[in-house]
């Protein structure tokens, strides 16, 4: 890269956009062509006093010397110097003053009232752009783009920026039951009366092709018979998996190498084949892991729990939710039960969304007055 310049004084401007195997010769330089044939160190923008004076300075000479004088210059076109002109004689130099370009004003591609929704559920549930579109789009209530839906929240001031996380690998299942993720996940406090505090794990099974919440169970123990026969419940309910994956914890794998834990001598008699995540490698139980984070986002962050009973009723209803009326970015935007088992989607408005139940009458009163 030496020969790009003989000279040291020239430096490489780092806005040129080279030409590979494209180069320019001259009396003592070699350097690399660039598009345009841009010299290095291209002036600095002019800014807007800048452009102001250059228009006034020239509407005084066309003023004073007449219109020829003025274009000679070559600073500006004569249809250019005209429309300055106009501007100056109605509103002085202030009327100079370079306009952005695009349309002034934001242009409206639907009603107000649509807006006031997205506005309505991005301030209740911080949703991003294409799920806003993707929930509005199913539930009947409108059509808009995603891309629309983030030029609005620009505009208003309220965008949310985002770098995209690296991504463990990814894969999936073809099929429903064809595999299995479990994971315990704990431990968590319940606050009972009197100062007192419950210790208390969660334990769920999620479908690897559906995403399908197979089973979410809260104990005070980590006890492996607990999980059995809650795990039978499950496979009498859904059917039986061909692969269950677990991570390394004690209740699924036993430390000695080809030794099996009860766990593991169940699913031998069962005939499922149990598949052990690799070690500090949670991206290999995705499923599972991207479940509780959606749990603790939108139920263990916004509830608070008294009993063990009000943690079983929460979970049951979330439940409920998550499998049959809350929809699934990473699936094509369907709900799990719809992969699962081709349960239909029939839900209309926020209704069955626990975060926008609450506006369900507004927007009934919004789409009728508009």
């Amino acid at each position: 890269m030496d020969e790009l310049h003989a000279t040291s004084d020239k430096v490489r401007d780092p806005n040129r956009r080279w030409l590979r195997h494209t180069y320019q010769e001259g009396p003592g330089f070699r350097f690399l062509a660039t598009r345009g044939g841009r010299p290095p160190g291209a002036r600095s923008p002019r800014t807007t006093l800048d452009t102001v004076r250059l228009r006034a300075r020239l509407l005084r000479i066309a003023r004073e010397q007449g219109l020829d004088a003025a274009l000679a210059l070559e600073l500006c076109s004569r249809r250019s110097l005209f429309r300055w002109q106009a501007l100056a004689a109605g509103g002085g130099l202030t009327a100079l003053v370079p306009e952005p370009y695009g349309p002034r004003h934001r242009v409206a591609k639907h009603p107000a009232w649509v807006e006031q929704v997205v506005i309505a559920v991005r301030l209740a549930t911080y949703w991003n752009a294409k799920r806003i579109a993707a929930e509005l789009g199913r539930r009947e209530i409108a059509v808009v783009s995603h891309g629309w839906i983030s030029q609005l929240l620009s505009d208003l001031g309220t965008a949310r920026p985002s770098t995209p996380r690296e991504r463990g690998p990814r894969y999936e299942r073809s099929a429903p039951n064809a595999l299995w993720h479990i994971d315990i996940k704990g431990p968590f406090f319940i606050q009972l009366a009197r100062g007192r505090y419950l210790k208390t794990w969660l334990i769920g099974l999620v479908d690897d092709h559906s995403r399908y919440l197979l089973g979410l169970r809260i104990a005070e123990r980590q006890e492996t018979e607990g999980i059995l026969r809650w795990l039978a419940d499950c496979v009498e309910l859904c059917g039986k998996p061909l692969d269950l994956m677990s991570d390394n914890g004690t209740p699924f794998v036993h430390w000695m190498p080809g030794v099996l834990t009860r766990f593991g001598k169940e699913l031998r008699e069962l005939e499922v084949r149990h598949i052990r995540t690799q070690v500090d490698s949670p991206w290999t139980n995705g499923k599972i892991e991207s479940f509780w984070a959606t749990l603790k986002s939108e139920v263990l962050d916004r509830e608070i729990f008294r009993s063990l009973a009000e943690a079983e009723a929460a979970l049951e209803r979330f439940s409920r939710y998550y499998n049959y009326h809350r929809l699934h970015g990473e699936i094509g935007w369907l709900t799990p039960a719809e992969r699962f088992d081709g349960t239909p989607f029939t839900d209309r408005g926020f209704e069955n969304v626990p975060a926008l139940r609450h506006l369900e009458n507004w927007l009934e009163d919004l789409r009728k007055a508009a």
